[in-house]
């Protein structure tokens, strides 16, 4: 699934192409994927709209229309978006869902080999109070990290568990919640209640610097992530413990454990991450 720096990825590209553009139509293949409305509300409310700019709350894309309407979007585990200039466009696609046409007749595609993605309609006034959004945290290096410890605190679940929980603290997924413990030096089974403030602390720093790293290369790749138009990313490249090709740690080159912590593959060092 895309994790926070690569939903930001995929931002940053779609804001290059498809920003001011107007939406002349919208096609829908899989009307399942279009939450609380019929396709035909979708279609005609997007029809005719601007974009006005787009942005994230967390893993889910925020697209401004003009006339205050909000489409939002959520890749979940193979959500892609292709853009195409009118004189390029594609042959047919098995996992193609959508199909936005605009004005200059380009077009961008959203592709869902899972269909587990969604789309919901919102406004202005709404979109941050109701579902999905109303319950989504801040992210890394915008959160309250003592408000934080406080919801935690008296917990006995793992604190790898707690980093994945996006009503805690948003954007964080399985590979950066391995990276950030890995270089905070905590036991990804480590129970809640059994980190300090200060650790808690150096993990949500170091889970927003790893991440903002990883946004600068482009996101990881380690299966089928890409950006727009099969852009992948660079991060797998400088991860230190997630993933079946790291065999030791880069530190103190103790083998790598793969283990299941609440049925999540996670990865870390017996050695460096005993506490």
């Amino acid at each position: 699934m895309p994790e926070l720096p690569e939903v930001k990825v995929v931002i940053s590209a779609l804001k290059k192409h498809i920003l001011n553009k107007k939406i002349s139509a919208l096609e829908i293949y899989h009307a399942k994927l279009f939450r609380e409305h019929k396709p035909e509300v979708f279609i005609k409310k997007l029809a005719g709209r601007t974009i006005k700019n787009i942005t994230n709350r967390g893993k889910h894309i925020i697209i401004f229309l003009d006339d205050d309407l909000i489409l939002l979007s959520h890749l979940r585990m193979e959500g892609k978006y292709r853009y195409y200039e009118a004189n390029n466009l594609p042959l047919a696609n098995d996992h193609l869902i959508a199909k936005f046409i605009f004005e200059d007749q380009s077009e961008l595609h959203y592709l869902d080999s899972r269909r587990f993605g969604t789309f919901h309609l919102r406004t202005t006034e709404d979109y941050n109070k109701i579902l999905p959004l109303s319950k989504i945290a801040a992210e890394p290096d915008k959160i309250n990290v003592e408000l934080l410890w406080n919801k935690i605190k008296s917990s006995t679940t793992p604190i790898k568990t707690k980093l994945l929980d996006q009503e805690l603290v948003a954007g964080i997924g399985n590979i950066y919640a391995d990276e950030a413990l890995y270089c905070a030096q905590v036991n990804p089974s480590t129970l809640a209640k059994d980190v300090s403030l200060k650790t808690l602390d150096k993990i949500i720093k170091c889970a927003a610097k790893i991440m903002k790293d990883s946004f600068e290369k482009g996101g990881t790749t380690l299966f089928s992530y890409e950006s727009l138009n099969k852009q992948e990313g660079q991060y797998q490249n400088f991860l230190k413990v997630h993933g079946d090709r790291i065999r030791f740690c880069p530190t103190c080159k103790s083998k790598i454990i793969k283990i299941k912590v609440n049925n999540r593959g996670t990865y870390f060092c017996p050695k460096c991450q005993s506490r």
